[in-house]
């Protein structure tokens, strides 16, 4: 049984819990260790814990959105967080929502995400290559700014992406793609998007890496964490973006009714609206022979990489339940099954 390449994704909820928990991982022989952010733990501060405990393996952010820093801000850090972690430091950027960019953090969205991931990528690069840089147009002006220290290992840039467009953009100009709450099916449709994309600006994706993000639990029993994953995906049933990606199978109506519930504050029959195929075709719920059996049907249609959140069972011990998870999913494991 043929399993991907295994990183785990911010396991803990503190940057001291996170960077002993991805440490751990790393011991058990989990690959890297990615982090992201929202409003709470920063990712560069997180990132560098992370890398600086970790005995093994690689870094990433997965992800930092684009509207919150500046590209040689973002040069910056990818540089410094890839002095200190023993495999080097994957920049993982995306586009975020008008509410994290322009709500939460007093920033302008902007009008074209696609345009903006170009342009992000485009200087990253360039500051990353240790090129001086005078631009005048687009979000980003700058006058000769330069990255001092360039890194002295490439910093490979993956973008997050959902839509075909960006996938393709994915395909034409990144190291790598990051899919999140995808079915074998969406992975499928994501690689063809990105060969469109590689085909168009005339390269090869002989070192492209198609990750996905899956949240995971290893349990007999999906009831004890069936609410848990109810409330998250719900999150997502709402997002109009997410609401087409699903209804490539289907699931349009349910995403339309769950938000029906909702406004009606029918809150506990909102969240039962959502499928429970739906969860466990885009999640890791099971016992670790199960887990490894789906992992290798990923990698079949397509899948480079799995980036796992372990999730705990609600109410146990959360640092213990997590670790669980991370012990009984580590790839020498589901190796063996």
């Amino acid at each position: 049984m043929d399993l991907p390449r295994m990183d785990l994704a911010n396991a803990g909820r503190t940057l001291k819990e996170n960077a002993e928990l991805m440490a751990a991982g790393a011991v058990a022989g989990w690959r890297g260790a990615w982090v992201s952010e929202t409003n709470g733990n920063e990712a560069i501060a997180m990132a560098t814990a992370v890398a600086a405990g970790m005995p093994s393996g690689r870094v990433g952010s997965a992800i930092v959105p684009v509207q919150t820093r500046n590209p040689l801000l973002l040069a910056m850090a990818a540089a410094s967080i890839d002095q200190v972690s023993p495999e080097g430091f994957v920049l993982g950027l995306g586009v975020s929502t008008p509410i994290i960019v322009e709500d939460w953090h007093a920033g302008e969205w902007g009008d074209s995400p696609l345009g903006l991931t170009r342009e992000a990528v485009e200087l990253c690069r360039a500051f990353l290559a240790g090129e001086r840089v005078t631009r005048e147009e687009g979000r980003w002006h700058y006058r000769r700014a330069q990255l001092s220290t360039p890194p002295k290992r490439h910093v490979p840039i993956y973008i997050a992406a959902l839509n075909d467009r960006m996938l393709q953009l994915a395909g034409e100009i990144a190291d790598g793609v990051v899919l999140n709450f995808v079915s074998m099916a969406d992975v499928v449709h994501a690689r063809e998007q990105i060969e469109q994309g590689a085909a168009r600006s005339g390269r090869t994706l002989d070192d492209f890496e198609l990750m996905v993000f899956f949240r995971a639990t290893v349990t007999s029993n999906y009831e004890e964490v069936k609410r848990r994953y109810q409330s998250e995906l719900f999150t997502y049933l709402m997002a109009p973006v997410y609401q087409d990606m699903f209804a490539r199978e289907g699931y349009r109506d349910d995403c339309l009714r769950a938000g029906e519930l909702w406004r009606d504050k029918r809150r506990d029959e909102a969240l039962e609206t959502v499928p429970e195929k739906l969860i466990r075709d885009r999640a890791l719920i099971g016992e670790p022979g199960a887990i490894a059996e789906r992992l290798a049907a990923y990698t079949e249609v397509g899948m480079d990489s799995a980036m796992v959140f372990p999730v705990a069972v609600p109410e146990r011990d959360f640092a213990l339940d997590t670790r669980r998870t991370i012990d009984a999913m580590a790839p020498p494991v589901l190796t063996k099954i």
